[in-house]
């Protein structure tokens, strides 16, 4: 349904995945890459600002294995994790990019763009944009994400991948949050109207408002600049 709506994964496109905290955007957006990776064959880019590249590789093997080893290791062995490993990696490697910490606008530009032109990735996974701002020493957030926003847009339209990145929201006006059920918006996207601007498409991530204490979550398609 995501692909009939969007027309499927296009070049040079910049998609921005957005929800709630805690309502699986990053999930989401393992997912997506595991699927490119393994169905399609794809030469596949994560930069995970939030966990170590040891978290990230443990989370595409239990994808694999459809098992929770990040969590509890207990049923599974350390054979079924090399076995697994093998299986994903003997044709095409998975291009990580170990941060250290170093989450500079312009050089996660430069890290997507050695993604791309050195290591022919042409789908880059960026989580999250609002850590990119969250260190630098500015009182003007908004302003920092319209300029790396711009930035991103640009290094997509030079590059011709597909970049997926993941945006934060503000907190609903009222008493209901996203995670008790309330619908998402382009209007709270964190801290930059530029987020809804430059990007193709966005896909927002909710619970159901009639049921928000269900284990489904639904996507929306927010924006969507090929189709409408």
């Amino acid at each position: 349904t995501l692909t009939d709506k969007l027309g499927g994964i296009l070049d040079s496109q910049l998609v921005v995945v957005t929800s709630g905290s805690g309502l699986g955007k990053s999930t989401f957006i393992r997912e997506v890459a595991y699927h490119l990776h393994t169905v399609h064959q794809k030469k596949v880019g994560l930069i995970m600002l939030e966990e170590s590249v040891k978290k990230t590789l443990k989370s595409f093997i239990g994808l694999h294995l459809n098992k929770r080893i990040k969590r509890d290791l207990s049923n599974t062995s350390e054979q079924e994790m090399q076995e697994a490993a093998d299986e994903l990696f003997k044709d095409r490697d998975l291009v990580l990019y170990n941060h250290f910490g170093s989450t500079e606008i312009d050089n996660i530009c430069s890290r997507i763009r050695y993604m791309a032109k050195a290591m022919d990735c042409k789908y880059i996974f960026l989580d999250h944009l609002s850590i990119l701002v969250s260190g630098i020493m500015t009182d003007d957030e908004r302003k920092m994400i319209d300029v790396g926003m711009t930035k991103l847009r640009t290094l997509v339209q030079e590059t011709g991948i597909t970049l997926f990145v993941v945006s934060h929201l503000k907190r609903p006006s009222g008493d209901r949050g996203h995670e008790d059920g309330a619908s998402v918006n382009l209007g709270q996207l964190r801290g930059s109207h530029a987020i809804a601007q430059l990007s193709d498409a966005c896909i927002g991530l909710q619970k159901d408002p009639d049921n928000p204490t269900s284990d489904t979550t639904e996507l929306v398609i927010l924006k969507n600049r090929e189709e409408g």
